[in-house]
């Protein structure tokens, strides 16, 4: 599915491919391998970011302890509606017969 422009241009990139003699390929490697060299040598975190490393793991540490010690706390302290649930838990007990007294009152009531 190469157009013919496509398919020219191929082929003159393999005939220069194959026109490139031995120091000019010498001279594309070394190149390719310097700029793999300054890649990997990049990859490193700046020098400017070293003197925030250790403040901002730090920080991070300090916060995830903090969040470890208020959050098992927080749990532990009743809500109203457990307060509510664990105070009225006889409602729950009878609860068919709530169902019938309402269904029986709207009855009555009409």
């Amino acid at each position: 599915m190469k157009t013919k422009f496509e398919q020219g241009l191929q082929t003159q990139l393999r005939g220069d491919e194959q026109a490139i003699d031995a120091g000019q390929s010498a001279r594309l490697s070394a190149m390719r391998r310097q700029a793999l060299d300054g890649q990997l040598g990049s990859a490193r975190a700046p020098r400017r970011f070293h003197g925030l490393l250790w403040p901002a793991t730090g920080m991070a540490l300090a916060s995830l302890l903090a969040l470890g010690l208020i959050m098992p706390l927080s749990s532990l302290a009743p809500t109203p509606s457990r307060e509510y649930l664990n105070d009225n838990f006889e409602l729950y007990d009878d609860l068919e017969f709530y169902y019938w007294l309402a269904d029986n009152e709207q009855g009555l009531s009409g």
